[in-house]
């Protein structure tokens, strides 16, 4: 067995003390009592000799292991992919790597003994000393953002992580860069804060924003602004023009911001600008800009294109404080611009609340009116003017709702429209119509077109001409005898309506234009679209006795009718005198309160239709 090398040398010398003093003795020849009693000394000197040269090269060895531990760490720490620093209980750097000095743009000499301040914000700092440090004695450990400042006084948002060394107050600090997290925290924030096509700030953003202005008491006054005829544009063009007028419409409203304007892109053509301390002649005035600007012509892949701005506007806190209501009040006064005649602004007021109101009221209510069979039609006869004879009939639709009584359809179908609820009234109107048109047909009564009117939302509608068609067949009513009535508002989706006015035309079933001349149609489509009749808007006929122009009008309407081989029907006719001039004009047909107002199916049946053979 070997020595253990850590009492290696208190043997060796021992002994060899051992061996010299017998070699001493047997030279001497003497046995002396005072050389037996001078051996232990002699033995423990040796020993101690001995333990003082083990100690020193065992501490020796020890040093320089922990000398070549020390190399390996910091070889280890200066691979290190993060920044790694060890600070003195006073702040200073004792130990820093090569990873930490690149960071920052030092030199790892340049580093050691300098504060931590010199490579933090000032905001930082603070929030170092007020945060972290009292985290870090509390707990031992601490993790934190904060803005790091490199050697060309750059900054850079960074990571931070501070653990404190056992038994010692100095403090091993991890730094990250976090700028490319950060950038893609921003980017990704970005795009959910504002509108993929325009880049506007969306709603998302305006909520945020909102939150803001009602922390810091701001007023605000809000634009709700909707593009007027945007749809056609889009429909007629294509979807890339309509983008592309999108973005440039952006870029008009942007115009007008600054620090106390704000414009947002809600989605599609609707935007809005909210204006911080702005007071109401400021308001108006840009409201007037913005409407002024948007009706300049688009130029836009070699189309020149004309939009309008129709816009609400709402206050707060004059009218409300919350965001949602205040938006919802703007869309109201925006919805009452565009029926004032559109391309122009409307503040939002007591009276419109009232019909917001009443609006939220009727919306409720009318989703239940076919459930609750609130709903009914009511049918106006139409004549041939030369022989007076019953020679077609109009369904119209009427609502006595138990809490709000008879609602007039100007005032609820707009409404159904908007909600999309026109879908299924709609087909409750033509389902009741054909049911009626076959009870009439059993018993006996002389067959007469019957006409429905049908609105544009109807047209979207994927199941409209199956449903028709399903219920022609249901009740065995011939397509020739029902008529599909359309507003010139309509026809304006020409790309939209042209195909389902084909089919049902293909059907049999009879198309009318209604309220011929208040919109926009052209000649063009009336020789495109196969129209069957052309009804002349009451407007016209009114005034007729009196007015030269309605006459000239009329006369004008009547000749086109002709020309397409369209039935001309006059709506309105109220007395003698209309009816008189009506006829010299050469009008074929006509309706109104001088015949008969709108009548139960029952009344219709006991005046007007006469009994012929069973079909």
């Amino acid at each position: 067995m070997g020595i253990s090398k850590q009492i290696k040398w208190r043997v060796l010398i021992s002994t060899s003390v051992l061996l010299l003093f017998l070699i001493s003795l047997l030279n001497s020849g003497t046995d002396s009592i005072w050389q037996l009693v001078a051996l232990p000394i002699y033995l423990f000197l040796g020993w101690m000799i001995g333990l003082q040269v083990d100690k020193y090269l065992h501490s020796k060895i020890n040093f320089d292991l922990t000398k070549s531990a020390l190399l390996d760490y910091t070889y280890a720490l200066d691979s290190s992919f993060d920044a790694i620093g060890i600070m003195s209980e006073e702040g200073n750097h004792e130990f820093v790597n090569e990873e930490l000095a690149r960071l920052y743009g030092y030199r790892k000499e340049d580093l050691i003994s300098t504060h931590w301040e010199r490579l933090f914000t000032v905001d930082s700092i603070e929030h170092i000393h007020e945060n972290l440090f009292a985290e870090i004695k509390k707990n031992g450990y601490v993790r934190s953002e904060a803005t790091g400042v490199k050697s060309d006084n750059s900054t850079f948002p960074l990571e931070i992580t501070m653990s404190l060394l056992n038994e010692t107050q100095k403090i091993l600090v991890i730094i990250r860069d976090i700028s490319k997290k950060k950038l893609y925290e921003e980017m990704r924030k970005y795009k959910a804060e504002h509108n993929d096509l325009t880049h506007l700030p969306n709603r998302r953003k305006l909520n945020y924003d909102f939150e803001t202005f009602a922390d810091n008491s701001l007023e605000t006054s809000v634009l709700f602004i909707d593009l007027d005829r945007f749809k056609i544009a889009n429909d007629t063009l294509g979807r890339e023009v309509g983008d592309q007028l999108l973005i440039e419409v952006a870029e008009r409203l942007n115009f007008f911001s600054n620090k106390i304007v704000k414009v947002y892109h809600l989605g599609g053509d609707e935007f809005v600008v909210v204006i911080l301390k702005g007071d109401r002649e400021y308001t108006q005035n840009i409201a007037v800009d913005i409407g002024e600007y948007i009706k300049e012509p688009f130029y836009i892949k070699g189309n020149e294109i004309f939009v309008t701005a129709s816009i609400g506007i709402s206050c707060s806190p004059g009218h409300t404080e919350d965001m949602n209501e205040l938006i919802k009040m703007a869309d109201t006064a925006m919805y009452y611009a565009k029926l004032d005649g559109k391309n122009t602004y409307k503040w939002f007021n007591t009276t419109l609340k009232k019909q917001l109101e009443r609006r939220t009221q009727i919306e409720n209510e009318l989703r239940k009116a076919i459930r609750n069979e609130e709903l009914y039609v009511v049918y106006q006869p139409k004549f041939n003017l030369h022989t007076s004879k019953l020679a077609g009939i109009e369904a119209l639709i009427r609502w006595d709702n138990p809490i709000l009584g008879l609602v007039p359809p100007m005032e609820f179908i707009p409404i159904a429209e908007d909600t999309g609820l026109i879908n299924e009234i709609g087909k409750w109107v033509i389902n009741d119509v054909l049911s009626q048109m076959r009870k009439w047909q059993d018993k006996g009564h002389s067959v007469v077109k019957v006409s429905v009117n049908v609105s544009q939302r109807q047209f979207r509608d994927f199941h409209f001409i199956p449903f028709i068609e399903s219920c022609l067949t249901i009740y065995n009513i011939e397509s020739k005898y029902l008529e599909i009535e359309v507003t010139e508002s309509v026809i304006e989706n020409i790309e939209l309506v042209m195909s389902k006015i084909n089919e049902l035309k293909a059907m049999g079933v009879g198309i009318s234009i209604d309220d011929f001349g208040t919109g926009f149609s052209s000649l063009s489509m009336l020789k495109n679209l196969p129209f069957d009749t052309l009804k002349i808007d009451q407007s016209f006929i009114r005034d007729l006795i009196d007015n030269s122009k309605d006459i000239s009008l009329v006369k004008t309407i009547i000749s086109i009718g002709k020309t397409f081989n369209l039935t001309v029907v006059a709506e309105g006719i109220e007395t003698e005198e209309h009816l008189h001039l009506l006829d010299e004009l050469d009008c074929p047909m006509g309706q109104g309160y001088f015949f008969s107002k709108p009548i139960r199916p029952e009344q219709l049946e006991a005046e007007f239709l006469t009994v012929s053979q069973k079909i």
